[in-house]
């Protein structure tokens, strides 16, 4: 009876490290963010972030932030290692354009208005090697980042670009922006 007992204990334990190891695996090879269902699994590892993980505190009932898009959004940037805050603010910007930084172009696609919403983003898809800038700003090298957004507009038309492409809304101190 022991035997089988133990027999049966390692069967689960391997039966539980696949399931893990799959999802992981999937969650990491499907090209999108990886949502809170799988995420958990990918942090456990103890190792950088290997992609974006979104996570919905508040689920927004307005207009969706689609490719193209001017959003407004305010946001806080922390340091995932150890929750420094490096930078927070306001911005308006056209999603999907490169203008901020790639997990959060991707991170914010979907949300809705009134939404709120926490960004795991991996170093490849933050400052990646190159870091970023002078103190107290700074962010180091293949730093993993958390972003706190909060979806405030979405917009579109040649007012809402034309203010986006001037800046309004923008602290002229923020990381956010390339």
């Amino acid at each position: 009876v022991e035997i089988m007992d133990k027999f049966l204990l390692l069967l689960l334990i391997i039966l539980a490290t696949v399931k893990e190891g799959a999802l992981a695996f999937l969650a990491s090879k499907s090209g999108g963010p990886c949502t809170t269902k799988n995420s958990r699994l990918l942090l456990r590892a103890g190792k950088n972030l290997e992609q974006l993980l979104v996570t919905d505190s508040v689920e927004g009932t307005g207009d969706t932030a689609k490719f193209g898009a001017i959003v407004t959004v305010n946001y806080e940037g922390f340091l995932l290692e150890d929750g420094t805050l490096f930078d927070t603010s306001m911005i308006s910007f056209k999603l999907g354009y490169g203008k901020v930084l790639e997990g959060c172009d991707k991170g914010i696609k979907g949300m809705r208005v009134g939404g709120k919403r926490v960004l795991k983003i991996p170093s490849k898809l933050g400052f990646g090697s190159a870091g970023f800038g002078p103190e107290p700003y700074s962010v180091p090298k293949n730093a993993d980042l958390e972003f706190r957004v909060e979806l405030l507009s979405v917009a579109s038309g040649p007012m809402s670009e034309a203010a986006a492409n001037m800046g309004i809304g923008l602290n002229p101190k923020t990381v956010y922006l390339k």
